[in-house]
């Protein structure tokens, strides 16, 4: 597989090896359209504010084996960093304002979910929506807004814009702290960056270049 994004930006391989595109950022190439397809797209894009990418994401499919059911995406972390790593990860649909994600949270509680340095969450799996996304304020404002039980019922410390790094130890007041530093938010689109039913596999790693002194790495094994 390929190393993929720097910096939370595009840059497309044109690459496929075994089923697996490589991507950075977060950033996939539309996938070849039929003619009325491209068609009702040109349409939309006549209306103001709309985009090519905005128009796949809004209308590919949530899977599903039925009308009103969706399907899953698979989704593996891997921390190659030498940090703990505190973050919140889930899929939503951006336009939906009520409902809320299907989310992971990671913190620094003894008995709940941590992502050590050098360790994966395993294989999760998480309702295919219109937004994967890993720290970004749409997720966080999402759930903070539409869990009835926030923040009793969840590690709040792990609500953090990007993803924390913490070298301090578990007992320390800034286990859950930036101590060693910080990704950025990330955020893939469904139709754009993704389908359904596929393998989302998310790399921390340090960043050789770029502000922040780790960055997120993304890449998709398709269905």
């Amino acid at each position: 597989m390929n190393t993929v994004s720097r910096d939370n930006r595009l840059v497309e391989t044109n690459e496929t090896m075994g089923g697996v595109r490589a991507l950075r950022g977060g950033r996939m190439a539309p996938p070849a359209r039929s003619g009325g397809f491209l068609a009702l797209a040109a349409g939309f894009l006549l209306v103001p504010g709309c985009s090519l990418e905005g128009f796949l994401n809004r209308t590919d499919s949530l899977g599903g084996d039925s009308a009103g059911n969706r399907g899953l995406v698979g989704v593996i972390v891997i921390n190659n960093t030498d940090a703990r790593a505190i973050f919140t990860m889930g899929t939503y649909d951006d336009l939906d304002q009520f409902t809320l994600p299907d989310s992971e949270l990671f913190g620094a509680e003894s008995d709940g979910q941590r992502l050590e340095a050098g360790g994966d969450t395993g294989l999760m799996n998480m309702d295919c929506a219109r937004v994967f996304s890993i720290g970004g304020a749409g997720l966080i404002d999402a759930i903070q807004n539409n869990d009835p039980d926030f923040p009793d019922a969840l590690d709040e410390p792990a609500l953090v814009p990007g993803v924390y790094f913490s070298s301090s130890s578990l007992d320390s007041l800034n286990a859950a702290l930036p101590t060693a530093g910080f990704a950025a938010g990330f955020e893939a689109r469904l139709g754009v960056d993704f389908p359904c039913d596929a393998l989302l596999i998310v790399r921390l790693e340090i960043n050789d270049v770029g502000p922040e002194e780790f960055r997120v790495d993304f890449e998709i094994i398709s269905p």
